[in-house]
């Protein structure tokens, strides 16, 4: 597989984690409902859910990963820096661009589910929460 393909194979495990992700925070908003209801049966189902979705989110990092180890080393940290920091212009391409869009788009999802969580981790576990 050429660079290009891979930059598109790497774009497509990007999209599919943000839908995941997108999926993890919808269902860790419909958690918060439920806990307000103290519907343990619901709450129960949606913990496996969110843990089916976690998997998917986890399983294309784990292919973007090996798409990246495919590429020369130099490469790989520039796909880096446009993954991480956001660092692709207009001369690095579409694709480049676009994986930094998405994966800046996959950040802010999940800031936006860790408030979630956070809000509900505390008003569960108070004191005892995962976040101090």
């Amino acid at each position: 597989m050429d660079e290009q393909g891979i930059f598109i194979e790497i774009m497509k495990k990007l999209q599919r984690k943000y839908g995941s992700m997108n999926e993890i925070f919808r269902i860790t908003q419909e958690m918060q409902e439920v806990l307000q209801r103290d519907d343990r049966v619901s709450l129960d189902m949606l913990i496996s859910m969110r843990q089916e979705e976690l998997e998917r989110a986890v399983d294309c990092d784990r292919d973007i990963q090996y798409l990246l180890s495919v590429l020369p080393p130099e490469k790989r940290e520039q796909v880096r820096g446009w993954l991480n920091q956001g660092t692709a212009k207009e001369q690095d391409g579409f694709e480049a661009v676009k994986m930094g869009e998405i994966a800046a788009s996959i950040r802010s999802v999940l800031e936006k589910t860790i408030q979630v969580d956070q809000r509900m981790s505390k008003r569960v576990a108070g004191k005892d929460s995962f976040y101090k």
